[in-house]
Parts: structure tokens; C-alpha cells; sequence
């Protein structure tokens, strides 16, 4: 799946890049997610933060996995 279609970002890079230790501001400076329409940006950001196991509000987008 696509995280950003204006930079052809799939999720498993930003899952990688944040397993590594890159926030969601390193990622977007490297990659130009949400730096376009910026739609993907509550996705991205919720990507990392599972990916870092960081906790999320309440509120947050829930990311689907797939059975």
C-alpha cells in the first residue's frame, strides 16, 4: 500500500525508516511525504509511531492489517 500517491512512498519504506529511528520530520525531509497535498500525513504519521512503538491518542487513525 501507498502511505503518500504524490511520491509513490509505500508503507513498508516509512515502516523501515522508522524502525531505524527516523522520526516522521526525518522521513518527510528524505522522502516529500505530505509535502505535497499533505493528505497522507495523518497515515504517515500514525505508520511511524506503530512503527516505533510509540503510543498513539485515542483518536488516532487505526492502520488495517491484513489477516
Amino acid at each position: 500500500m501507498y502511505i503518500c500517491v504524490c511520491n509513490a512512498l509505500p508503507e513498508q519504506t516509512v515502516r523501515t525508516l522508522a524502525r531505524e529511528g527516523m522520526s516522521f520530520e526525518e522521513i518527510q525531509a528524505i522522502t516529500g511525504c505530505s509535502n505535497c497535498c499533505g493528505s497522507c500525513k495523518e497515515m504517515a504519521e500514525t505508520v511511524v509511531a506503530e512503527s516505533r512503538g510509540i503510543p498513539m491518542p485515542a483518536d488516532a487513525l487505526p492502520i488495517m492489517q491484513l489477516a
